[in-house]
């Protein structure tokens, strides 16, 4: 099923009470108090690959809590008084040099507003000034297309913080608080021509301050914060009659307050309020299932061999286990079937030997049995996904021949049916293209280092060797991987972009052999604590791709984006991004 997954936002501005709106082409408006004063502002931009590219800020006028909604070039904008109750609407058309907007009017007193449009209605939802129960306003342009004719206030529910949105179908979803606990409540609506017909309130969570985003489709995004109100929560479900049929529960996506979510064919936004300070911060999201994007996509990608194909991938891929002494070697949060629903397509796994049974580990802290994560991938591909998974086995920990023997059974029984067995006659995994890899079903490609998998030759494992190897010439996949080393942000990023712009497609030592992908190693290395460290990394893995030439000067391209945590960094949107898929 489709999903979204906004990753780690952005800084982007000073201000409060963000509100955003993203419009079919991909053009953004967002509005925000000031900081420092009652101006209101609004910010223009545009979504390239991953990334906001944002305009300047702009003062509009004087208000507090204001609330944004685009179609096509027509803006409205909704606010509360900052000396009162009272609320006021006023409608702009995006220029191209920005938005002309018209006086404020007023039409409603109260609390909270928050609008939504389509090309038929504007609908507008805010708490009462007296208690907590919740209004709305259906309106309508006047004849000039520069005013709205309200019908008039509607009481709706009872409830707090109320948020809504309406699609091209006439399909409205409002979501709300609770005065008096933590639950948070969805009604389900239809416009039709005596107004809108609504569902009975039913509750899908608990927290606060939730907003929702409305596909086409009739899927739904809603975020909001979690009950310590430090923490920010999204999830995603579709209408089925007068219900939301969710995806799954509610995930954690970044720390903040007061978010907000917009959405616009296969993309969505989300803005929100530090915990902390008085600063915005927006990331975005496809709305797509990533469990099966490559297949999906063949038409994009089924021409791709492997050295001009960009997938996600997972860095000490094995090491997701809680605890306190996990925590101390943990670099994911996510099991390997979890990565592999959302997309991860290359797994960095570290095989350990006990004495008894094979795990994985990173340094000395040792994690799942390797068992548990081969049955992850086994899953995942008997539910019949037609896609290219890379398992690289390396840093074997007290191996023997014995040892890597059952490594190699334990593959070969579990995910034989999948694995990649022969090469056509003179052609190498690099040949291959990705259509070829997947005509008949998902495959499951094993790569092994060292001298292993050439003193023991076996079906469906192959060679694996860094382009620096003094055995590059043995590797069926050769790959350019050089980590930086440092626990340096801006010291990481500016060596890997470099060495991607320097890299050539040979391997590094023995120059005349060609190397066959190259893995932007977009990782820091603390002795422990990666979580907190790998958090800068993510949150600029999107922005730094998407100004990236996707070719370099040599003609090649990043073949694995190879982070912890991989869902905050996006690496599978951001690849496929990459890839060219629209």
């Amino acid at each position: 099923m489709k999903n979204v997954f906004f990753g780690l936002g952005l800084e982007y501005e000073k201000g409060i009470h963000a509100r955003v709106a993203l419009g079919r082409d991909g053009r953004i408006i967002e509005v925000h108090e000031s900081a420092d004063d009652n101006d209101l502002n609004y910010r223009t931009g545009h979504l390239r690959q991953m990334a906001i590219e944002w305009d300047d800020s702009v003062a509009y006028g004087e208000g507090a809590e204001p609330g944004v909604a685009i179609d096509g070039r027509r803006v409205v904008e909704v606010h509360r008084s900052d000396t009162g109750p009272d609320l006021y609407c006023r409608v702009g058309v995006w220029e191209d040099d920005g938005i002309v907007f018209g006086d404020a009017v007023k039409y409603a007193s109260g609390e909270a507003p928050c609008v939504a449009m389509n090309r038929q209605a504007v609908v507008e939802v805010h708490e009462s000034r007296w208690n907590s129960k919740i209004w709305y306003n259906l309106g309508g342009f006047d004849e000039d297309g520069g005013a709205i004719v309200w019908l008039g206030n509607t009481y709706l529910d009872v409830g707090t913080q109320p948020s809504i949105a309406i699609n091209a179908q006439n399909d409205v979803v409002m979501v709300r608080g609770n005065e008096s606990n933590s639950d948070l409540h969805y009604r389900i609506g239809k416009l039709g021509l005596d107004g809108i017909a609504w569902g009975p309130p039913t509750r899908f969570d608990s927290g606060s301050r939730a907003s929702v985003a409305l596909t086409a489709e009739g899927e739904v995004l809603a975020v909001y914060e979690s009950t310590d109100k430090k923490t920010l929560l999204q999830r995603f479900g579709k209408i089925r009659g007068k219900s939301i049929d969710w995806a799954a529960e509610a995930v954690h996506f970044d720390d903040g307050v007061r978010p907000c979510v917009a959405c616009s064919g296969g993309m969505a936004i989300q803005v929100h309020e530090s915990e902390n300070f008085n600063a915005l911060w927006a990331s975005t999201s496809r709305i797509v299932d990533r469990s099966r994007w490559m297949q999906d996509h063949l038409r994009v990608l089924g021409d791709l061999t492997l050295p001009r194909l960009t997938t996600g991938a997972s860095h000490d891929a094995g090491m997701y286990q809680h605890g306190v002494l996990m925590s101390l070697g943990k670099t994911q949060n996510l099991d390997l079937y979890q990565q592999l629903g959302n997309g991860i397509r290359y797994f960095d796994l570290r095989p350990k030997w006990d004495g008894s049974a094979l795990y994985v580990s990173h340094g000395p802290i040792t994690g799942p049995a390797l068992a548990e994560i081969v049955g992850d991938v086994e899953r995942f591909m008997k539910e019949g996904h037609r896609e290219l998974v890379v398992l690289k086995f390396s840093h074997y920990a007290k191996f023997t021949d014995g040892v890597y023997e059952q490594l190699v059974e334990l593959l070969q029984d579990k995910l034989g049916r999948w694995l990649f067995m022969h090469l056509p006659q003179d052609a190498r995994l690099s040949d291959i293209p990705l259509g070829e890899f997947l005509r008949h079903s998902g495959v499951v490609l094993v790569v092994c280092d060292d001298d292993y998998p050439v003193r023991i030759p076996a079906a469906g494992i192959w060679v694996y060797r860094d382009s620096n190897s003094p055995t590059a010439e043995l590797g069926d996949l050769r790959v350019y991987d050089q980590y930086s080393n440092t626990t340096s942000y801006d010291t990481m990023s500016t060596d890997q972009i470099a060495k991607f712009r320097a890299y050539d497609g040979f391997c590094v030592d023995q120059r005349e052999l060609p190397c066959d992908q190259f893995l932007l190693s977009w990782t820091l290395t603390p002795p422990t604590g990666v979580w907190l460290i790998s958090k800068e990394a993510n949150r600029n893995l999107g922005a730094e791709m998407a100004v990236l030439p996707r070719d370099n000067d040599n003609g090649c391209v990043i073949n694995q984006l190879y982070v912890d945590y991989e869902e905050y960094s996006r690496a599978t949107d951001v690849a496929m991004s990459m890839n060219g898929i629209p």
